[in-house]
């Protein structure tokens, strides 16, 4: 944590320069940003999900029933969050595309 003493918030990708090399860094907030997410949806709340606005977005993180065509996970079993994420992860390096050569 830094405090910005009148600064503007730097953007995603300047925090993330800070953090290289690294393999994991887990953002919260930059809901905008273009960049694989889980949404934190709570339905009791009645807000309207993002998901369906959002392609970026690859699970939805609940603690109630969510109708989507994503993976849905229980919001109060975070093992199972963190076990998603790890899976998500090996599947992406598992299929990068091959480079031309």
């Amino acid at each position: 944590m830094h405090e910005l003493r009148g600064e503007p918030e730097p953007s995603l990708p300047e925090q993330l320069a800070r953090f290289s090399p690294c393999d994991l860094v887990l953002v919260e907030g930059y809901k905008f940003a273009p960049i694989p997410k889980i949404e934190v949806h709570r339905p009791a709340l009645g807000k309207a999900p993002l998901h369906p606005n959002d392609a970026s977005i690859v699970a939805v993180a609940a603690d109630g029933p969510v109708s989507t065509g994503l993976p849905v996970l229980d919001l109060n079993r975070p093992d199972d969050v963190a076990d998603f994420i790890r899976a998500y992860l090996e599947n992406r390096h598992d299929h990068k595309p091959a480079t031309a050569g």
